[in-house]
């Protein structure tokens, strides 16, 4: 069972010196080869071509499961060579009347599956894990504390330290990790390239935790502004932020310009996307922040000092 390795982007050689020589070979330790490319839109064109031979003469044991949830972005040569299978999200009351089975209030229950846009393992994180609540605190003081480029560089320092944390504690398991690793190899000649191989995957690891942390804070501040126009037109159904109608409410009834809500939404959401196409996350964050500062600055009564 062959995993492609998680990253900012696959590049052409991942395909060409991993997959395709190894989807050439008959599996030796069960009946099927497995090959799973998660978020195959990070493949770059030119892997994407290099494995559309592979795709369409594969061996009769060798499977590919090919998963994104960009389909724009996957070649349309590659597309039309898979079997498409659609995973829908879990609906909003699956995931309220799972969560509070596992023992969730029923509060917290709907507010995990609203920020969870219907994926349950995150819902489950939410609320049965105190960080992804501490994190989105944070990331909703935002919106308030916009009053200028100061507030907006400072916030930027505060996010990347929060993110920094996170990552401080994924690469104190991954030193565990190069231990057991040493352990089980020793000095033996000719380990290097095992070892090489864990300190690529370590790294690749830890840009791809910062970009889906960076991610969760630009999507958590989008919907913040797109629940603000939503109450301002449509009242409170089905907003994300279900335990900030108060402040919300009072944005809602504000001077801040729908277009600026808009415009507020769409700014967070490209840079989340700009995340996956390799853009610098400290750079998109400081230049997002920099920008909604002045998109959006709070109302008077929304400041964080008021």
């Amino acid at each position: 069972h062959h995993v492609i390795p998680e990253g900012p982007i696959i590049p052409v050689d991942v395909i060409r010196e991993v997959v395709v020589p190894e989807a050439a070979r008959s599996p030796f330790e069960a009946r099927r080869k497995v090959f799973v490319i998660e978020e195959a839109h990070r493949m770059n064109p030119a892997a994407q071509n290099a494995l559309l031979k592979t795709l369409e003469e594969p061996l009769n044991d060798t499977v590919f499961v090919v998963i994104s949830d960009q389909e724009e972005d996957v070649l349309e040569t590659i597309r039309s060579r898979c079997l498409i299978v659609r995973l829908d999200p879990v609906p909003e009351e699956r995931i309220v009347s799972i969560l509070v089975e596992e023992g969730a209030a029923h509060d917290l229950a709907l507010l995990a599956a609203r920020l969870s846009e219907g994926d349950l393992v995150r819902a489950r994180s939410v609320a049965f894990g105190s960080d992804a609540l501490e994190r989105r605190r944070l990331w909703l003081l935002v919106p308030r504390a916009l009053e200028g480029s100061t507030e907006a560089l400072d916030l930027a320092i505060e996010i990347q330290e929060s993110i920094r944390e996170v990552v401080q504690v994924r690469e104190a398991k991954q030193k565990q990790e190069i231990a057991e690793l040493a352990d089980a190899l020793g000095e033996v000649r000719g380990t290097a390239a095992a070892r090489n191989a864990l300190a690529k995957r370590h790294r690749r690891e830890l840009r791809r935790l910062e970009e889906e942390i960076l991610g969760e804070a630009l999507t958590t501040i989008a919907s913040f502004y797109r629940d603000v126009l939503a109450t301002r037109w449509g009242g409170d159904e089905g907003l994300t932020n279900i335990d900030m109608l108060d402040e919300i409410g009072l944005w809602a009834a504000s001077d801040v310009a729908d277009a600026a809500l808009v415009a507020a939404f769409d700014r967070c959401m490209a840079a989340r996307a700009a995340l996956s196409k390799n853009a610098n996350p400290s750079v998109a964050l400081e230049a997002t922040l920099l920008e909604l500062a002045q998109l959006v600055p709070p109302p008077a009564g929304a400041r964080i000092h008021a």
